[in-house]
């Protein structure tokens, strides 16, 4: 057995730790490769009077994981859905539940697309509120306003839904 496999076997249980705190929940396979090579990197790289290998290591393979969930964040960014895909985009994703869900669909279409855009970018693809302030120009207190407009309407438009209901 090589060295590095050595080093590989004695380091599977900090690569699934990172990958724990990472939330990565989908495609294990291509972050664990990912977290591979940049403890391979780290292996190639390292010096005995940097100090331990194991904090360099950490480092080496959390900057592996971070750098592939940004390159796969990136290509879901140049697949945004147009507005009239982005309902399909959600049930087929299965993010909206099936049972009940006509209110919230008449809602999410009554809304205009920068605002459900947010909402998908905020909540679906999980961008965070600097992130999303840099895309589009504003303050992060300005998305935030933003959001808590947005939810508001969507409360206040579900209770009037559900005041009809109860009526009718």
């Amino acid at each position: 057995m090589d060295r590095f496999e050595i080093v590989l076997e004695q380091f599977e249980p900090m690569i699934t730790s990172i990958m724990n705190r990472c939330r990565i929940y989908r495609d294990h396979e291509l972050y664990r490769q990912a977290a591979r090579i940049g403890l391979w990197k780290a292996w190639t790289k390292y010096e005995d009077s940097r100090g331990d290998f194991a904090p360099y290591a950490y480092r080496c393979i959390q900057g592996a994981v971070l750098d592939e969930l940004k390159k796969e964040s990136r290509n879901e960014d140049q697949n945004i859905p147009a507005e009239s895909d982005t309902l399909e985009v959600l049930i087929k994703n299965n993010h909206v539940e099936r049972s009940g869900t006509h209110i919230l669909d008449t809602i999410l279409e009554s809304l205009p697309t920068k605002d459900l855009q947010l909402l998908i970018l905020l909540y679906i693809k999980g961008y965070s509120y600097d992130e999303l302030a840099v895309m589009e120009g504003l303050t992060i207190g300005g998305i935030k306003k933003r959001r808590d407009r947005i939810m508001k309407q969507i409360r206040e438009e579900k209770m009037k839904s559900r005041k009809k209901i109860s009526k009718g």
